[in-house]
């Protein structure tokens, strides 16, 4: 169970997070897919512009006044007047939240959670601010397929490459203990191969990918 508590300090690391996107807008990366320490302020530019920072800071301020509407929605009946667009609007409607989840079913509160930490992720996982490696698919050679996940045969694999941790992304699949598939990816003892080792002892070998 998701408590009120535990959504109210969710809600904080938002706001913070706000912050460090929206110090990063006046900037432009090299590479936007990777994140550089090489950045530059832009000057007389009309709309200078981070790639990664401003998606995700579009994305929260949308998502957080849908998340305040639905919950007030449980709660008083309505959804009530959409806020406007400003950057201060957009902390209301955090702070809304964290009040409105006191009122709502479980589930709500849970879901509410869910949507929030979605938005830490996204944030942490911008190459400038580096808090959070994302997930991404298993490197393979130049026109080779990635492996197929052994539990529900789609290409549902995604590795953290620095932690080499694997996980199924397919929300219903299970391993052979009925758990979302998750292993490490490792080098055979014997040859050196890439193999997947599977937390319900499981072993995929590279020659077992094709």
């Amino acid at each position: 169970m998701t408590h009120a508590a535990d959504i109210a300090a969710l809600v904080e690391e938002v706001k913070e997070l706000l912050q460090q996107l929206l110090a990063l807008l006046p900037e432009q990366t090299g590479d936007a897919s990777q994140g550089t320490t090489t950045h530059h302020k832009v000057s007389g530019s009309p709309a200078p512009w981070h790639p990664e920072a401003g998606m995700v800071l579009l994305t929260i301020h949308e998502e957080a006044r849908r998340l305040e509407a639905s919950l007030r929605g449980l709660v008083v009946g309505h959804p009530g007047r959409r806020r406007g667009g400003s950057d201060a609007n957009t902390v209301e409607a955090l702070n809304a939240i964290a009040n409105l989840v006191h009122g709502v079913p479980p589930a709500a509160a849970n879901r509410a959670a869910r949507i929030i930490e979605r938005w830490l992720r996204a944030g942490r996982q911008i190459g400038d601010i580096g808090e959070e490696e994302p997930w991404v698919p298993i490197p393979v050679p130049y026109g080779a397929l990635p492996p197929l996940c052994p539990y529900c045969q789609t290409f549902s694999l995604r590795m953290l490459v620095l932690a080499r941790q694997v996980r199924c992304v397919n929300r219903a699949c299970r391993d052979r203990d009925g758990r979302p598939p998750e292993g490490r990816l490792e080098n055979s003892r014997l040859n050196g191969d890439p193999q997947i080792s599977w937390a319900d002892g499981r072993v995929t070998y590279r020659r077992d990918w094709a």
